[in-house]
């Protein structure tokens, strides 16, 4: 989801589902998506350190 930029397909949500997700579980997963990419843009915006070990990410 972070990856595409919100874009979740139809394969993906019916994968969530059949793993025992209920809707209101994926509503909840999107939004702690949603809540991480936001705190990390205002941690970016506001320069704030990193004081803890440097992860990148690789494709």
């Amino acid at each position: 989801m972070a990856r595409d930029r919100g874009t979740v397909a139809d394969a993906q949500l019916a994968a969530a589902r059949c793993a025992g997700l209920s809707d209101g579980q994926i509503i909840e997963v999107i939004a702690h998506v949603a809540l991480t990419v936001f705190t990390n843009y205002l941690a970016t915006a506001a320069r704030v350190d990193i004081d803890w070990p440097l992860v990148r990410h690789t494709d």
